[in-house]
């Protein structure tokens, strides 16, 4: 028939037979898988377990690092409460303090005024009496000259 369309199925037919066989499996691809699970455990050995190992130990140490801050805080949140409520105490003391002060002031305050008063009550009491004795010899000394002026008014008269 025609000898180009045999040659060209000929050709064809002999591309098929050697891509089929490029297809079968052979004792290369084999080894090629052998080696390529080889070199992955043997990869995972070397390296990937290390650095998953390093990676576990740097994130414990974080975690743990953290839970040491967080118990810190904890602490120094506490102490802060402490230290706040222990100065409120302190501030109440005084100020319960300064109005004992300020009662005691107030009650020697009045002690002092209610002395200074008696005091002052007193002087005056002994000034009116002394007043009194003196109005008394005024009185007297008055009586007694005024009956001598009296008589020598009289006798001024008289005569």
């Amino acid at each position: 028939m025609f000898p180009a369309l045999l040659q060209s199925c000929e050709f064809s037919r002999t591309r098929t037979l050697t891509a089929m066989s490029a297809m079968s499996l052979d004792l290369s691809v084999v080894l090629i898988v052998l080696m390529v699970w080889a070199l992955y455990f043997v990869l995972r050995k070397s390296f990937f377990d290390p650095i998953n190992q390093i990676l576990t130990t740097r994130e414990a140490a974080s975690q743990d690092a953290l839970q040491e801050a967080r118990d810190q805080l904890a602490v120094v949140e506490k102490k802060s409460k402490a230290y706040a409520e222990a100065l409120k105490q302190a501030r109440l003391e005084s100020y319960h303090q300064q109005e004992v002060f300020r009662g005691e002031a107030l009650q020697q305050r009045s002690q002092i005024v209610a002395q200074g008063r008696q005091e002052g009550e007193q002087l005056i009491g002994s000034a009116r009496q002394e007043i009194q004795s003196q109005v008394v010899a005024a009185r007297r000394s008055l009586e007694t000259e005024v009956s001598g002026i009296a008589d020598g008014i009289v006798k001024g008269i008289l005569r």
